[in-house]
């Protein structure tokens, strides 16, 4: 009886190692698996943010190009005529015809806190609105 109690705890400790080393080299796939999965990921999340980056740039050039014409267009006029009897309610218009340029928006943006306050506006200071009209106040 002792011999058979022992040859069966051993062969017991026999797969218990077999099992150990299965798992074992279960757990090794499952991490090799893992760290590729990582890898593409981070090659993944790489490579958009490279575009991303090409993106941006791309659209910080065409702004710049952009900002830049702006700057130097010439001032563009409508033909004559074109308007006949139109009347213009803003300010901004020269013999009843509106100005294209952005030559004058220093004169407009000096005369703005003026303009405000004809219509009862405070720069910088919040406005108090009505409940229910709709709009939200910041």
């Amino acid at each position: 009886m002792t011999t058979s109690l022992v040859k069966q705890i051993e062969e017991m400790r026999v797969r218990m190692h077999e099992q150990s080393r299965s798992e074992h080299q279960l757990v090794n796939a499952l991490g090799l698996a893992l760290k590729r999965a990582d890898e593409t990921l981070l090659e993944a999340l790489r490579s958009i943010a490279v575009e991303h980056e090409l993106r941006r740039e791309n659209i910080m050039h065409e702004l710049q190009a952009f900002a830049t014409r702006l700057g130097t267009s010439p001032t563009y006029q409508l033909p004559a005529g074109s308007l006949q009897g139109a009347r213009l309610k803003s300010g901004n218009h020269e013999g009843g015809r509106p100005s294209r340029s952005l030559n004058g928006w220093g004169q407009e943006v000096s005369e703005l806190p003026a303009r405000l306050s004809d219509w009862g506006i405070t720069p910088g200071v919040p406005r108090k609105l009505p409940l229910g009209s709709g709009i939200a106040a910041e």
